[in-house]
């Protein structure tokens, strides 16, 4: 069992960090993203790892770590990276992006990550999926994914700022209009109260973008995981 503590966000959250430590750096509160080191050092600092069965505290897990879900493989890095180094939470999402992808030919997923959405896509027959992300270790992770699951013919992931690929895509007329799905799950935009007005304007016009370059009766995947960020506030 794994157990970790990101300083950085709970600072921002208000919440009370077990070890007493801060970061420094509170500019990801406006800006809704990460520094790949900083967010690895501080998430590392307050891994621990405990044995399921005898709950005594015992050494983590060095490299990466390979783990199957629904028929998929990814691989993890339990102690470095973002949160608990896979998003467990979006499980069923993914499986649904999986059953939605039969049939469809252009797919995005915006924020990829580790390739979760985008592979599923294509394995559920997806034939040009598109994987978005700016962090080039997560892609690097995504691509040997999608190699793993023997998909990587039909993914092409690109490293790109998500809102500037959004606006040149939008931009391009030959792209608006012919995606038959887009996945957008980007990181917490809304870290604390003080950044929510512009968050849910980034939230907005995040998903603006995607209604435009989507097909008439193509299928938005839109996720938040800003708890302050209703579902009102979060559709235009």
């Amino acid at each position: 069992v794994m157990w970790r503590t990101d300083a950085r966000m709970l600072k921002l959250e208000g919440v009370y960090e077990e070890s007493g430590k801060e970061s420094g750096d509170e500019s990801g509160e406006e800006s809704g993203e990460e520094s790949g080191d900083e967010s690895a050092s501080s998430q590392s600092e307050g891994a621990r790892c405990y044995d399921a069965k005898t709950g005594a505290e015992t050494a983590a897990p060095t490299g990466w770590v390979t783990v199957i879900e629904n028929g998929v493989k990814y691989e993890v890095d339990l102690t470095k990276g973002h949160k608990t180094g896979f998003y467990v939470d979006q499980r069923d999402n993914r499986a649904e992006v999986r059953a939605l992808g039969v049939g469809k030919g252009k797919v995005l997923d915006v924020c990829c990550y580790t390739g979760g959405f985008a592979i599923n896509a294509a394995l559920g027959g997806a034939s040009a999926v598109t994987g978005v992300d700016s962090s080039p270790l997560a892609l690097d992770i995504a691509r040997r994914n999608a190699e793993v699951n023997g998909v990587a013919a039909a993914i092409n992931f690109v490293q790109a700022d998500a809102f500037n690929y959004l606006d040149d895509l939008v931009a391009d007329e030959s792209s608006v209009g012919t995606f038959d799905m887009i996945v957008l799950d980007p990181p917490k935009l809304a870290p604390s109260v003080s950044a929510l007005d512009r968050a849910v304007r980034k939230y907005v016009k995040m998903n603006q973008a995607a209604m435009r370059l989507l097909r008439p009766g193509g299928l938005l995947v839109t996720c938040s995981c800003s708890g302050a960020v209703t579902q009102r506030d979060l559709l235009p």
